[in-house]
């Protein structure tokens, strides 16, 4: 993503045009422990990252949650500044008992966020009386449908989430040669629409040593599936007279496919003394196989490790903060993206809490996470982005199995 000058408007990161977009790196309940998922399991919170964690929720509980994500970023190169505010990374899932040991949970999220409004500014090379303006903007991402199960097996957990991924990522490009050597100017639109089913399986194991002393192993995964996709282009030139349009070439592309890669999350879990939890994760996506329409794209494959931790000082405490968990964590991501000899990382450290609040019928769990962090680099004329992160996480466990009492 070699730049000379540059400009980007409020919608998004410029390394969401590449692939399905921006893959989150820490977003769900743990969010304020670096986003760790494999290995945690607890009943306040659905952990649909593993749906093996789903057999460690109260069985007379109907749960709801939903969470969204705000962020800050300061976006700059070696030569120019600016920053961009967006709201992503959004759920709403659900959870319940459905018979003995056999759990569901179903719900919506957003799988990845594609949106950014940039401008180039080059010189024609060999031609230095002369400039080529390129608008470049993208929009869309993938989205997640899914049916989920959970069974308990002795002290093994297993389960599994059934969705349905879709989405449209809508890209568009205008190039303007200045001075003018021609009464047109052009623009191109390309659209890509997706779909497919997909399965991710998970698996947990809480063993114990000694009585102060609890330990969960997990991992989840999928394995990798074409998405069916349809792409269609349309090129035009664009009168700068009067904006009349003549139409170029238009194409399109029918039952094909975008191929989504093998993914995987491994992870350990202490718990120590029934206040202090430690946990750490590592995820790998075999994204060296993405394709686009038969089409590899050449990527590296994506690595992530975080570790979190968190202290709750009394669970049934008397007052309000005994019964918070208290987070913090961090995360390192070697992402798909290489420019120019060049990895893409991103580098996070975060901090939150958990509040329970009971009332009459129902328990709520308020989560507040902050991520701190950077994405990319100056090296080589690339990009760095500073961001801040807000993650609201909202969990309510409202009493339905049980039946009232009279006396």
């Amino acid at each position: 993503m070699t730049i000379n000058t540059w400009a980007q408007n409020n919608s998004g990161t410029p390394y969401s045009k590449e692939g399905f977009g921006l893959l989150p790196d820490n977003y769900g309940a743990f969010t304020g422990m670096g986003g760790v998922s494999a290995a945690m399991r607890d009943n306040y919170n659905i952990n649909f990252l593993n749906p093996a964690s789903y057999t460690a929720l109260d069985s007379v509980r109907f749960y709801f949650q939903s969470g969204i994500t705000g962020e800050y970023v300061d976006i700059s190169t070696n030569k120019m500044h600016t920053n961009y505010k967006v709201a992503q990374n959004g759920e709403v899932v659900m959870a319940f008992r459905v018979y003995k040991k056999l759990f569901a949970s179903f719900g919506i999220l957003q799988r990845s966020n594609r949106g950014f409004d940039v401008l180039y500014n080059n010189d024609v090379r060999g031609d230095y009386s002369m400039r080529y303006i390129q608008h470049i903007e993208g929009e869309g991402g993938l989205n997640e449908v899914y049916l989920g199960a959970a069974y308990q097996l002795g002290r093994l957990s297993l389960g599994v989430n059934m969705s349905y991924l879709f989405g449209r990522i809508d890209d568009r490009l205008t190039l303007v040669l200045q001075p003018a050597t021609s009464g047109y100017y052009m623009k191109t639109q390309t659209v890509t629409q997706m779909g497919s089913a997909l399965f991710t399986l998970g698996a947990q194991l809480p063993f114990s040593i000694g009585k102060k002393n609890k330990f969960v192993v997990g991992t989840s995964f999928n394995f990798g599936t074409p998405l069916h996709a349809n792409q269609t282009f349309v090129s035009y030139k664009i009168s700068n007279t009067n904006s009349s349009m003549i139409a170029v070439d238009n194409e399109s592309l029918e039952n094909s496919s975008v191929f989504y890669p093998f993914r995987i999350a491994t992870g350990l879990s202490y718990q120590r003394n029934q206040k202090w939890l430690f946990a750490g994760d590592y995820t790998f996506q075999n994204m060296s196989q993405y394709e686009e329409f038969h089409t590899n794209k050449e990527y590296q494959n994506y690595h992530k490790i975080a570790i979190g931790a968190y202290l709750q000082p009394n669970e049934v405490g008397r007052y309000w903060w005994q019964r918070n968990k208290y987070m913090a964590g961090t995360y390192f991501t070697r992402s798909h993206l290489n420019f120019n000899s060049t990895d893409i990382n991103t580098y996070g450290l975060t901090v939150g809490t958990q509040m329970p609040l009971r009332l009459a019928r129902q328990e709520l769990m308020l989560g507040v996470a902050v991520d701190l962090g950077m994405r990319g680099t100056h090296r080589n004329n690339q990009i760095l982005e500073k961001y801040a992160k807000l993650r609201i996480n909202i969990a309510f466990k409202e009493i339905w199995f049980m039946k009232a009492k009279i006396h």
